[in-house]
């Protein structure tokens, strides 16, 4: 499932942003672009995060941004975006390179995605091959190679 909800068009490399909160509106913006979410998840997402805390960055580098489904989320999907320098969810802790963005459109149809991810995320040198590479291509060949 993963292969075909995390595309090339989901995927943007930056060298840096602008705060957290830039970091998950860019991390979304295919997401809205392709009429996934719309803008008010993206805000729902950032507003978790200044009520929650950074509880969204789930290891060291990595970050999945999510709010809860609604009707502000149009068809299941996943982003990412990474970035060269980490960002700060929190002060002096919470870093994160590797921006994710979920969108759920109810509480179990994303489950499959989650855990193909989760496979992923969890071998450190796939987490270290990502923070590395340079171009969409590579990230889509380490994600998709399980």
């Amino acid at each position: 499932m993963l292969e075909h909800v995390l595309t090339e068009e989901m995927i943007q490399i930056k060298r840096q942003v602008n705060g957290w909160e830039e970091a998950i509106q860019s991390a979304a913006r295919p997401l809205v672009e392709h009429a996934y979410v719309t803008d008010d998840y993206v805000n729902a997402m950032i507003e978790n995060v200044n009520e929650l805390g950074p509880y969204i960055v789930i290891a060291p580098e990595i970050a999945i941004a999510h709010a809860r489904p609604d009707d502000h989320v149009k068809k299941i999907g996943l982003s990412l975006l990474k970035l060269d320098q980490s960002i700060n969810f929190a002060e002096n802790s919470h870093y994160a390179s590797l921006v994710f963005v979920l969108a759920a459109v109810d509480e179990e149809q994303h489950l499959d995605m989650l855990s193909e991810l989760a496979n992923v995320l969890n071998d450190s040198g796939k987490v270290k091959q990502l923070k590395e590479s340079a171009a969409t291509s590579e990230i889509l060949n380490i994600i998709h190679k399980q």
